[in-house]
């Protein structure tokens, strides 16, 4: 073949991957071209709904476009996952996802994906510290106290959970003191904390933001933290580990993912602006007061983050021998 006929034949492909590649690269540049929409699966009010506001708020104001937040709770996190992986791959419709949100597939049947890395990773935002809290009207001052009560008591116990990360985290320290409790599920912190504080619950391993404004104003008590030191917040509450319980491998960071097939100029220009958002001291400063910690990665850091908490969902359901609903 001669060398023109090669260079005819070939003209097409390189023309065709140049075209794929300049589209690509210029609706990079012009995203956001509308509003984004933030999906979070918990309702308004609580921990993870108010960082995502925080977040968007950031967003809007640096792109000069409004970053909407909507509320899709249920489910364990599938009505969110389903609403953005049936939108179009072109970063104006985003998922705030929990890290619980691996395990869905492995303890709920028809989750709407087989594996959370199905969905294109962008960034992560926050990790919420987790602590115990208990209505005030259970006699323990302390953890000590709780677990007397509670091996002594093995039918008087519930514990409320408003996301899957937070039904993972009381398994694990329930079963290492040796206490039994009935699980009352609840679509989020917001909706189970008046339970909790009126008594119709008794415990809630949750993040720290849910309950630290009850704490502070006396309505709950906060027993232990899972943090790796004492939260300069509440310096008298102890962590699991100076209670003797093993860390165990709960994830429990939140972040934002794509539709699959968003383009990775895109997930990228994401993942520089949310960065570039938590770097904000105001923003920094306003969710570490509420127990939260800023991140920030590469859409490649999130994706190793959602593999790990994959892999640890796996282990808790094999540990545990639970079966999806």
């Amino acid at each position: 073949m001669s060398p023109q006929r090669r260079f005819c034949l070939a003209a097409p492909v390189l023309m065709a991957l140049s075209l794929t590649s300049t589209g690509s690269w210029a609706q990079a540049a012009a995203f956001p071209a509308r509003p984004v929409t933030l999906v979070v699966p918990t309702p308004a009010g609580g921990a993870s709904d108010t960082a995502a506001r925080l977040l968007a708020r950031s967003l809007s104001s640096a792109w000069h476009q409004p970053v909407v937040v909507e509320n899709r709770a249920g489910a364990g996190g599938a009505l969110a996952a389903q609403a953005v992986m049936a939108a179009a791959p072109d970063g104006h419709t985003l998922l705030w996802a929990l890290s619980a949100m691996a395990g869905l597939p492995l303890v709920q049947k028809g989750a709407p994906y087989r594996a959370l890395s199905e969905l294109a990773p962008v960034a992560n935002v926050v990790d919420f510290g987790f602590a115990f809290f208990v209505n005030r009207e259970l006699p323990a001052q302390n953890f000590a106290d709780f677990v007397a009560y509670g091996r002594a008591h093995p039918d008087r116990l519930s514990f409320a959970t408003g996301t899957l990360g937070e039904y993972m985290m009381a398994e694990h320290v329930l079963k290492a003191v040796g206490v039994k409790a009935l699980r009352v599920p609840y679509k989020g912190g917001a909706q189970l904390m008046p339970d909790l504080i009126s008594g119709q619950v008794q415990l809630n391993f949750g993040p720290i933001p849910s309950g630290l404004q009850h704490v502070k104003a006396g309505k709950l008590r906060m027993l232990a933290t899972a943090l790796p030191q004492r939260s300069p917040l509440l310096p008298d509450v102890p962590t699991f580990a100076e209670l003797g319980i093993p860390p165990g491998n709960q994830p429990t960071w939140n972040a934002v993912l794509a539709p699959a097939g968003t383009p990775r100029d895109i997930t990228e220009k994401l993942a520089a602006a949310i960065a570039r958002s938590l770097q904000d001291p105001a923003l920094r400063a306003t969710l570490q007061a509420n127990g939260a910690e800023p991140l920030g990665s590469t859409p490649q850091q999130l994706a190793k983050a959602v593999e790990a908490a994959t892999q640890a969902w796996k282990a808790f359901v094999r540990e545990h021998d639970i079966a999806p609903e």
